[in-house]
């Protein structure tokens, strides 16, 4: 396949990702900041968890917009 179209492992390079999702312990839509290797790794630590009905994932990079 040309590496033109191989998408690879580049996004999975640990950095912070912004969450927003269903706390089902308390019911409610929240928004919250995780570190994480790669989306894939962040969904297997929110599976773990009470968080459901994920809305959206968006890497954010090495740094935390707010800091």
């Amino acid at each position: 396949m040309s590496k033109f179209f191989d998408y690879g492992d580049s996004e999975d390079i640990p950095q912070w990702f912004h969450i927003k999702a269903t706390d089902t312990d308390m019911d409610r839509v929240i928004t919250f900041w995780l570190w994480g290797d790669s989306e894939q790794h962040i969904r297997e630590l929110l599976n773990k968890k009470s968080y459901k009905d994920i809305e959206w994932i968006k890497p954010i990079g090495l740094t935390l917009p707010f800091v």
